[in-house]
């Protein structure tokens, strides 16, 4: 960009600065004695790690990381996957597993899913295929969760790592939430997710022992001291947030927290007016995370149903995309899971801010244009 060009922020960055004020005004009106300190994990950041958290059980350890990559890589090398070992991964996901799995010299075999919704499959993983699988990756994708009580009971002692990036208040098929079951399980809430907060990620377990390890090889000194760690790390690449990230991250989740239910009825609304355009809807909107729509058509299909649909004043469709997979190397001769793979689109819901249901109402009461946010547009 020419530096001699004239620009506004308050108008390239509108959306981001008023999600900062929004976040700023909630933080300011809350209780706490403690210092928001990347340091020592507190105030704003120990508020995210406890919404992400108490989402999960009550018992979950969270911590908040620069991303839902880097709580994969710190869940593997917490669990002490070595170099040279090898996990098993979904045969139809995103590259993510995989480069975690990279970094760290980790081979990765694929593992069989489902051909209707593409996620790991309990009945083909019946049987351990070898000895050598030192942990599998359960990834929850496009709103719908992997039925992981299901995968520890088929294998009970290999380590499960849960990647719920698009699966976000998720439940299983059993209806607990995801994260609940895995050893671990890594969120993600960037600017592709919903709740979105911009980037940041967070890293949950219910092992104690699993969170400390997961503290000491990411986190500064003092706050490993701060946690009961004698003896503190201070040879690890540090892996903190920074208070503003964490500041968006408890925002965005707390505001998500009080518009799932309207998510959730729209969701099931959205899913009916798909299903009876004769689109099929993958997994059951009554699980699935709240305002996540998996379909499987093309995006060009899905995306002229959804338009112009009314789905009430307080959601609106953010965006309508192709779901950004590719089939594992080990499966590359399957065509199904090709064509699963450019058949799966994306709906997003978003909660109206009270600005934009104002301007709706008003819109449609006068009878203008522009009362519904057109399909792909505005936040994810």
């Amino acid at each position: 960009m020419r530096a001699d060009v004239p620009h506004r922020a308050d108008i390239a960055d509108r959306e981001l600065l008023g999600d900062l004020a929004e976040a700023c005004h909630w933080w300011s009106n809350q209780s706490t004695w403690r210092v928001s300190s990347s340091y020592t994990g507190g105030g704003v950041i120990a508020e995210f790690e406890c919404l992400v958290g108490r989402q999960v059980a009550g018992d979950a350890v969270a911590l908040a990381l620069p991303s839902a990559t880097a709580a994969l890589v710190t869940a593997l090398r917490a669990l002490g996957i070595p170099p040279g070992a090898t996990i098993g991964v979904p045969a139809l996901d995103w590259v993510t597993a995989g480069a975690a799995a990279s970094l760290l010299g980790i081979r990765t075999r694929a593992l069989a899913v489902s051909h209707v919704n593409g996620l790991l499959d309990p009945a083909g993983l019946s049987e351990r295929p070898g000895s050598d699988l030192a942990a599998l990756v359960a990834v929850h994708r496009q709103g719908i969760a992997c039925d992981v009580p299901a995968l520890r009971r088929a294998w009970p002692d290999v380590p499960v790592i849960e990647d719920a990036s698009g699966a976000w208040a998720a439940r299983y098929p059993g209806g607990e939430p995801v994260g609940s079951a895995g050893d671990a399980c890594a969120f993600s809430f960037d600017a592709a997710r919903t709740p979105s907060a911009g980037e940041i990620g967070c890293l949950v377990t219910r092992s104690p022992a699993l969170g400390t390890r997961a503290l000491e090889l990411t986190q500064h000194p003092v706050r490993q001291l701060m946690a009961g760690v004698l003896r503190p790390k201070n040879d690890q690449p540090m892996m903190r947030v920074a208070p503003a990230a964490a500041l968006l991250g408890a925002y965005a989740v707390q505001r998500h927290a009080a518009q799932a239910p309207l998510l959730k009825q729209a969701g099931r609304e959205l899913a009916g007016k798909l299903d009876r355009a004769g689109l099929t809807v993958l997994g059951d909107p009554k699980w699935c995370a709240p305002g996540v729509i998996a379909v499987r058509a093309e995006q060009a299909r899905v995306r002229a149903a959804t338009r112009g649909l009314r789905l009430g004043d307080g959601v609106m469709v953010a965006s309508v995309r192709q779901a950004d997979l590719s089939v594992h190397p080990d499966a590359a001769d399957d065509p199904r899971l090709r064509e699963l793979a450019a058949m799966t689109t994306t709906v997003v819901l978003a909660g109206r801010k009270k600005s934009q249901v104002s301007s709706a109402s008003k819109l449609r009461a006068a009878g203008q244009p522009g009362a519904e946010a057109p399909a792909g547009r505005g936040r994810e």
